[in-house]
């Protein structure tokens, strides 16, 4: 099973712990981005950017985290649906709390195509 690009073994079965999710991030180095910048849309007139900077968040690392694996020049990236679908699940769970969060859940729950960057 993978979640968020890490490999769980298959004896856990389809429904991996969010902490064991959360483990996987632990030692994640958020301390050089100050900001996450999404843009969300394709056309024109229909993009919005989007800034998050939420650093106490699962949602925050775990942004971090896809942002800068295999992308060493640190150039804008596509986020891929699962991904964030399983982003927004977990924070949903982890982060309820956090008013910002839920609401960059939900955008993040649409089918509009988005960009990451870290600033």
């Amino acid at each position: 099973m993978f979640v968020l690009g890490f490999h769980f073994p298959a004896d856990m079965g389809n429904k991996i712990p969010d902490e064991k999710v959360m483990e996987k991030l632990a030692d994640v180095d958020v301390s050089d981005v100050k900001e996450i910048k999404l843009l969300m849309g394709t056309k024109d007139k229909d993009k919005m950017w989007i800034s998050y900077t939420n650093k106490d968040t699962f949602l925050f690392k775990a942004m971090v985290h896809y942002f800068k694996e295999e992308n060493p020049d640190r150039a804008q990236k596509y986020m891929i649906y699962m991904n964030r679908y399983q982003m927004s699940e977990i924070s949903k769970r982890v982060d309820a709390a956090d008013d910002e969060t839920m609401k960059l859940c939900h955008n993040l729950d649409s089918m509009e195509q988005f960009r990451i960057e870290v600033a």
